[in-house]
């Protein structure tokens, strides 16, 4: 038997995620394998499944968590040269990676270096490609302006430190002095307390009313509308999330007006499938970023699979920095 959490229905994590001892997983298919999970990244995207509202929308019973590093316990035909390897898998829900084991498609596993601990590893799927991705798909270059929300937060925390890596300036935003002091930890040239502050008027003033070339916005409601007008001309509004809730309607012709871009990046719920060899490109870089001590992932907490429900529900309620963690075995 293994430990698995299962939401038997859709609601808030801690009311609808019970720990549960589950058979052994059948065994790996043609083209897959199991894996002994050790750590499991935790993300806003695990509340959503719970709630229900994520794009992919898997009915109960679901199992969350879509980054999980392990070693690989099992292969089936076609994938044997992944047996023994410590690797990172992204599994196909419902079957996420909050349990003992998990059974994953071959093709969502990217082996990773050796020697490096599997809860830093764990923290790169999600947050660092999200980053990547909505970096990328702006068209950074370097020696241009970023503005990114939520800085004090995994994303926030990942397109901070992979914008500076290449080459451009970063001014974030962040609630309260200690989520701006942590900005610029992390690298922020500049931090706006949005609880102290319009981020707005703030951004202006501090690109002498140029605005920003690119804006990474894991929030959404009215800090995406509100974030247009921050824009320099040819500026690109990459929207990542709605943690702050759905953003109002925005008028096509404000942007042809503004000559601005809106771009949307989901990246767990399209890229690894979609586009595995651009996911494997950017895990390369990643790996590479972190080995020269460029990308750093901050974990702010570890929490075993029973305290992660409560975990789920810190981060659903914006009580939390950085990355937090499970440590499964």
């Amino acid at each position: 038997m293994n430990r698995r959490l299962v939401a038997y229905e859709h609601g808030e994590p801690e009311e609808v995620l019970s720990l549960a001892e589950v058979p052994e997983d059948r065994a790996p298919g043609e083209g897959e394998v199991r894996i002994a999970v050790r750590a499991v990244g935790l993300n806003y995207l695990d509340v959503m499944l719970c709630r229900g509202t994520y794009p992919v929308r898997p009915d109960p019973p679901m199992t969350p968590g879509v980054e999980a590093a392990g070693t690989v316990v099992a292969a089936g035909a076609g994938a044997g040269h992944l047996e023994g390897r410590e690797v990172l898998a992204c599994p196909t829900l419902p079957h996420g990676a909050l349990g003992d084991v998990v059974t994953v498609d071959a093709s969502l596993v990217v082996p990773y270096p050796a020697g490096l601990d599997p809860v830093t590893v764990a923290a790169l799927p999600v947050t660092y490609q999200t980053a990547w991705f909505a970096l990328r798909r702006a068209g950074l270059a370097a020696g241009e302006t970023v503005l990114v929300h939520a800085g004090a937060g995994g994303v926030g925390i990942a397109a901070t430190q992979l914008a500076l890596a290449f080459g451009a300036r970063v001014i974030c935003t962040a609630g309260g002095p200690a989520k701006t002091a942590l900005c610029l930890e992390n690298g922020a040239g500049e931090a706006i307390d949005y609880l102290d502050a319009d981020f707005a008027a703030s951004v202006m003033d501090l690109t002498d009313g140029h605005g920003v070339d690119v804006v990474v916005d894991p929030v959404g409601g009215d800090v995406l509308a509100r974030s247009l007008g921050c824009l320099a001309f040819e500026g690109r509004l990459v929207a990542v999330g709605a943690a702050g809730g759905s953003p109002p309607p925005v008028d096509p012709m404000a942007l042809v007006a503004a000559n601005a871009s809106l771009v949307g990046v989901s990246w767990g719920s399209a890229y690894p499938w979609r586009r595995p060899g651009a996911v494997r490109d950017a895990y390369e870089e990643l790996f590479a970023l972190l080995a020269s001590g460029a990308v750093r992932p901050l974990v702010s907490r570890v929490v075993d699979l029973a305290e992660t429900p409560a975990a789920l529900t810190d981060l659903a309620t914006r009580r939390t920095t950085g990355k937090i963690m499970v440590r499964t075995g």
